[in-house]
């Protein structure tokens, strides 16, 4: 064979390798996200990791991607795929329970729930709910996963759920409506619209919605505080619509990266956020989970210790 067409033979086989091999890495998943007792989990992209069956006895299985987990308590946050004509029948499980319907839609008894639909179960809650189109929902466990079938609540269940909740029946208000949890006040025309799903005045763990115009500083909402704030509790985040850039003070430095929809961080107590790079060129809408005891604090560098809590 002439030395040309050798040469050009070579160079197409390598094309092809290194073709095949931007194919097999976009197809490498991982198996699941990150301990979030012991690390800060963010810029975790769902479509990067491995669907897994979810079997409970008694209810008919579907699968799932899991966006975090706490390996001391069993809590974790799961993306459930829930195909045409899934229900379950009425029961309870042994932890709490948020759901958060991404895409499709829930009946909740003779309710039909749409997109953004969130309801809520305490621990040993009766509920039952399927689909009919097929539903993407989001699972928050405050505990392990389980499924006890039952007509009735278990005894000495507490009170508090929130059975549905649509989207379009929640009001838009300010950031007022959310417990004060920072140092400073809350702009009185803040451009960020709150919708409050979920307040529990008894631990202080809050669920809401916010859309942010672009170029906002969505973390602190306010255009004039120091650049990073620190919580005294978790924090969870799932991008709904738009785009955040956002900087993390970890013990590695600072590290910063761009959400996109269906974007999902899990940040531990104590880690402060934001920075120069926090950004967005369009506007965002997350779904946001605060813990308890969530005071927030703010200073001007990564490195600068928080205040204490009030």
């Amino acid at each position: 064979m002439p030395t040309s067409k050798r040469l050009r033979t070579g160079l197409s086989l390598c094309g092809a390798l290194l073709l095949g091999t931007g194919a097999l890495a976009q197809d490498i998943r991982i198996p699941q996200s990150r301990d979030r007792s012991s690390e800060f989990v963010g810029f975790v992209a769902p479509r990067n990791l491995h669907l897994r069956p979810l079997i409970f006895a008694g209810l008919p299985p579907v699968e799932f991607k899991q966006l975090s987990f706490d390996e001391k308590t069993g809590a974790r946050t799961l993306l459930v795929t829930l195909p045409a004509g899934w229900k379950q029948p009425s029961g309870y499980h042994g932890a709490d329970l948020e759901m958060f319907v991404v895409e499709g839609g829930i009946s909740i008894g003779d309710k039909p729930m749409g997109r953004y639909a969130y309801a809520y179960y305490p621990a040993g809650t009766a509920h039952s709910f399927g689909t009919k189109e097929g539903a993407t929902v989001l699972f928050f466990w405050n505990g392990a996963p389980d499924y006890i079938a039952s007509a009735t609540s278990r005894p000495g269940a507490k009170p508090g759920a929130i059975d549905g909740l649509a989207y379009h029946d929640v009001p838009t208000a300010t950031p007022n409506v959310l417990p004060k949890f920072r140092d400073e006040p809350i702009m009185k025309n803040s451009p960020v619209h709150v919708k409050l799903l979920r307040s529990d005045p008894a631990t202080g763990e809050v669920t809401w919605i916010a859309t942010s115009p672009g170029g906002y500083p969505v973390m602190s909402g306010e255009g004039d505080l120091p650049l990073w704030a620190t919580s005294k509790s978790w924090e969870e985040g799932y991008m709904l619509a738009g785009d955040m850039t956002i900087a993390e003070c970890l013990p590695e430095g600072q590290v910063a990266g761009t959400y996109a929809p269906n974007g999902y961080f899990f940040r531990p107590a104590g880690i402060a956020h934001g920075g120069l790079s926090q950004f967005s060129d369009s506007y965002s809408v997350w779904l946001y989970r605060r813990g308890p005891g969530s005071w927030k604090t703010y200073g001007n560098s990564c490195a600068e210790p928080s205040a204490q809590a009030k």
